[in-house]
């Protein structure tokens, strides 16, 4: 995949399919835009923006968080199958910009764009005051056609990056996975802890997010898979307060099922699949250390029931080396 930062050094493909939008998440729906693009021959070209469009017109309101950094968003296009991705750097001026402005004089004049793929509610340029009415208009004008391609539904509703982020902010990982097409990935440092969890036979990788700007999940202990060194594990996590143990800070922990080197200092990935319970107080550590093996059985047999193992069907749900 070729990124592109800088439009003056664009060259003009015949034939360029174009889509344009933040593509958080890159969900289901996003998904089917890239696939229905890859239908047609040239090149498929992806236009996103950094940062979040939201941080500039909406500069006195904190940003939704993001369910996927740059930097993810950056390895899912190349999966998909985006050949060109324009990284273009949204700010108060490019904000400004009107959408008959930014369709002749960005998409057309610069990227050569003969067709352009969108959702029903796409919306585009100052105060997002562009649909696809007016690109069917301007289409007409500027010689190039419009796909308009719908939505994908979930369980009654659209999926949506909005709609994700509220599945995971009430602790929903099952269903944002099932909106996402994977599961939803939080990756950070392998911390040194208190050590607990390894003195009560549980030895823990803490983890010290790298995007503060990413959704974390509520408290709660989940089902989730762990990446290590390109090696997915099954694994069961804790995210919040840990009350039992008076003074003990919140943490986010992962226990990775049968893995046991150091790891300290490292990047992992842990994905949320199921939540299994909400937090509690233990009124021992011997009944604490019960629940725990209770939690490990439990998320183990979570994820074989969604289809997860060493020879899972999809590469997704594949434990062990992970194929790109």
């Amino acid at each position: 995949m070729e990124v592109i930062k800088d439009l003056s050094k664009i060259e003009i493909v015949p034939d360029t399919s174009i889509t344009v939008g933040s593509f958080d998440g890159l969900h289901l729906g996003h998904q089917r835009i890239i696939q229905q693009m890859r239908k047609l021959e040239g090149l498929v070209t992806l236009m996103t923006f950094n940062p979040h469009p939201q941080s500039i017109v909406k500069p006195n309101q904190t940003p939704p968080p993001l369910l996927t950094s740059f930097e993810e968003r950056l390895s899912l296009f190349d999966k998909i199958g985006v050949d060109r991705l324009i990284v273009t750097p949204f700010d108060k001026e490019f904000s400004t910009m009107s959408p008959k402005d930014f369709i002749e004089n960005i998409l057309v004049k610069i990227l050569g764009m003969k067709y352009i793929f969108v959702g029903p509610r796409h919306k585009f340029g100052q105060d997002r005051s562009g649909d696809v009415n007016m690109l069917k208009k301007l289409s007409e004008d500027f010689d190039f056609e419009v796909s308009e391609v719908e939505p994908v539904n979930r369980f009654g509703e659209v999926i949506s990056s909005s709609r994700i982020r509220k599945l995971l902010s009430s602790g929903d990982a099952l269903t944002a996975w099932r909106c996402l097409g994977r599961p939803y990935y939080i990756e950070g440092e392998v911390v040194k802890g208190d050590d607990r969890g390894k003195r009560i036979g549980f030895p823990t990788a803490n983890i010290e997010p790298i995007d503060d700007c990413k959704l974390i999940p509520p408290s709660g202990v989940y089902a989730t898979v762990t990446e290590v060194d390109g090696v997915r594990w099954p694994s069961v996590s804790h995210f919040g307060p840990r009350p039992t143990f008076k003074g003990a800070t919140p943490a986010l922990e992962t226990f990775l099922i049968g893995f046991r080197e150091e790891i300290y200092g490292k990047i992992i990935r842990v994905g949320l699949i199921d939540k299994l319970r909400d937090i509690r107080t233990f009124k021992s550590v011997t009944e604490l250390v019960g629940q725990l093996g209770s939690d490990v059985r439990g998320s183990a047999q979570r994820l074989a029931e969604l289809g997860f193992g060493p020879t899972a069907r999809l590469r997704i749900q594949r434990y062990g080396k992970i194929l790109q």
